[in-house]
């Protein structure tokens, strides 16, 4: 009867080393730029479990699997442009763009994998401390512009003169111009991450945790080509192509950044 009871015991011991949680957490969620233009951040979500191994009663080391939405905007009053190029009867001229109140919305899609250690203080109500850091992998990602007005010209300086017009040669003044849903691809994110907060013990094996976080990008996620803002079609004049902002000369050094207010439930 002593052997069963110390047994039982000794499971219940190694079974304590053990926390499976799930959590949600959010609502601030963007991409980060250097960029003369104005970021509004956007909201998104996280929602991930997490596995943790305690290797005494405060210490304790995770790791996990979580979406995570990001949201963000990117708005300019102005934009100027203008690169060499080649008409669709194979003359050389200068491009030239102007672009009034831009604004640009982007949304991705990541899968991260976080490992953190965690530090927690004694008794039913813990203060919780837990850093590491995460890798995440994108998984869908896309942008849509929008263009108060976009007048384009172009200019021959063989003839020493600029294009207003025709607007089937690409060169208008066009309200109202939109891109349209259009793939934003990204490369893999590592970042930084920290929480804290208040672990509340329910009972023998529950508990809920309500903390703060923050998740700060360390790399540039995204590979900027520098191509134009507007770019010219000589195929298809009239179809001019409209390329993200990450893509243009007018950011860079793009990062992901999420913070806001985690909630877990936990069962050890």
């Amino acid at each position: 009867m002593i052997t069963i009871l110390l047994g039982c015991l000794n499971s219940y011991g190694q079974d304590k080393k053990h926390e499976f949680s799930i959590a949600v957490g959010g609502p601030f969620s963007y991409i980060d730029a250097e960029t003369a233009g104005k970021i509004v951040e956007g909201n998104g979500f996280n929602a991930g479990l997490r596995y943790s191994y305690y290797l005494n009663e405060g210490l304790s080391v995770g790791i996990g699997a979580e979406y995570q939405s990001y949201n963000s905007d990117v708005a300019f009053q102005a934009l100027y442009g203008r690169y060499m190029t080649v008409d669709d009867e194979g003359e050389n001229f200068q491009f030239r763009y102007r672009v009034s109140n831009l604004r640009e919305e982007q949304k991705l899609g990541y899968i991260n994998i976080p490992v953190q250690i965690q530090f927690e203080t004694p008794g039913t109500t813990k203060l919780y401390l837990a850093a590491g850091a995460k890798v995440g992998f994108a998984i869908n990602g896309s942008y849509e512009s929008r263009m108060q007005n976009l007048t384009t010209s172009g200019y021959y300086p063989q003839y020493n003169v600029e294009l207003f017009a025709p607007a089937f040669a690409g060169f208008a003044s066009t309200n109202d111009v939109r891109s349209g849903k259009q793939d934003l691809d990204t490369d893999v994110s590592y970042s930084a991450t920290i929480e804290t907060g208040v672990k509340q013990v329910l009972g023998n094996k529950n508990s809920i945790y309500i903390g703060l976080y923050l998740d700060y990008g360390l790399n540039n996620i995204y590979d900027n080509e520098k191509k134009p803002l507007v770019q010219y079609n000589a195929a298809i004049p009239v179809q001019l192509q409209q390329n993200s902002v990450l893509d243009s000369p007018f950011a860079n050094n793009a990062r992901l950044v999420s913070y806001g207010l985690k909630l877990r439930f936990a069962i050890r």
